[in-house]
């Protein structure tokens, strides 16, 4: 079923990953949110989005 569901799912469509993360973390996480005005998705898509152009550069985006 959920092969389905990702077969029906437009290209651009954002996707979803859960993170657990430890309390501690996650407290953290909250107050650098905070101080920044934005939301922990944002910031997390933000910061992943660095880190993999950082480390891997190689990897296009799509359609580039």
């Amino acid at each position: 079923m959920a092969r389905a569901a990702a077969k029906s799912r437009r290209p651009d469509e954002p996707r979803m990953v859960h993170v657990r993360l430890d309390p501690e973390l996650h407290r953290r996480l909250r107050i650098v949110v905070a101080a920044e005005d934005t939301s922990m998705q944002d910031w997390l898509a933000r910061t992943v989005e660095k880190a993999v152009s950082e480390q891997w550069p190689n990897v296009a985006k799509e359609g580039e």
